[in-house]
């Protein structure tokens, strides 16, 4: 299904379902009579729609911010064409990153992020630029994690800029704009880098530096950056915002 069609597909449902700012995942489930469940499964969830009835089992160790991204999800399943017959479980990433993600996944993550921060909406809040304070606000007033508000952001962002995670100095992923002209360096970060500051921290921490483009980027030695690294102690994870100056 086109994506253009799929985020109309989430409008409607959200025009329908719930019309207020924040859109209650847990409301639209009980109108269409979809029984939610938590248990100790290993998937993030699953969508089982059987002999007339549905069901959405979460993963009951989900914090609650990523158990909202993950039913948006899963209503993505239920009402894209060709996605209900699916009975396997999802491990959902809301940055959408793996190479290897299926598209239904994709379409499923895309559903979400319409149905819950959508564009036109977003828009009135967002100025365009990525950084810390701007993704918490609309983290925090659209009702979703920081990392599936970052990635919205991402998408409708009018600047090139990339987003790299790593945790112990490896890089775990990263995502960038679509015209980003360089490529991040991979496995490890830089140890002349602002978020290699940050690897040992023990509490939330934001550092901002502006350094040389080859500490994070190939074939950049000309080209000077701007970074703005964070820290996420609980998960050990570093997150680092980088813009080209």
């Amino acid at each position: 299904m086109q994506m253009n069609k799929i985020q109309s597909l989430a409008m409607e449902i959200k025009s329908i379902f719930s019309t207020g700012m924040v859109t209650d995942v847990y409301e639209i489930c009980k109108k269409l009579e979809i029984e939610i469940e938590e248990a100790p499964i290993s998937a993030d969830a699953y969508l089982e729609c059987i002999d007339g009835k549905s069901y959405i089992i979460l993963n009951q160790y989900l914090n609650d911010k990523r158990k909202i991204f993950t039913i948006a999800h899963e209503l993505g399943h239920f009402f894209i064409p060709g996605h209900s017959e699916l009975m396997f479980g999802c491990n959902i990433n809301e940055m959408d990153l793996a190479k290897e993600y299926l598209p239904k996944e994709k379409e499923a993550n895309l559903f979400a992020a319409e149905l819950l921060m959508p564009a036109s909406e977003l828009r009135k809040f967002f100025s365009g630029k990525v950084n810390y304070d701007n993704v918490s606000y609309i983290a925090n007033r659209f009702n979703v994690s920081f990392h599936a508000a970052l990635s919205r952001c991402i998408d409708l962002s009018n600047e090139d800029c990339v987003v790299v995670s790593s945790v112990n100095y490896l890089i775990k992923w990263f995502i960038s704009t679509e015209y980003f002209p360089f490529y991040v360096r991979k496995n490890r970060i830089s140890k002349l880098s602002g978020a290699a500051d940050l690897v040992d921290s023990n509490c939330f921490t934001i550092k901002t530096v502006v350094e040389p483009g080859h500490i994070w980027f190939l074939n950049a030695e000309d080209q000077r950056i701007e970074e703005e690294s964070f820290i996420f102690p609980n998960y050990n994870e570093v997150l680092s915002i980088i813009h080209l100056k």
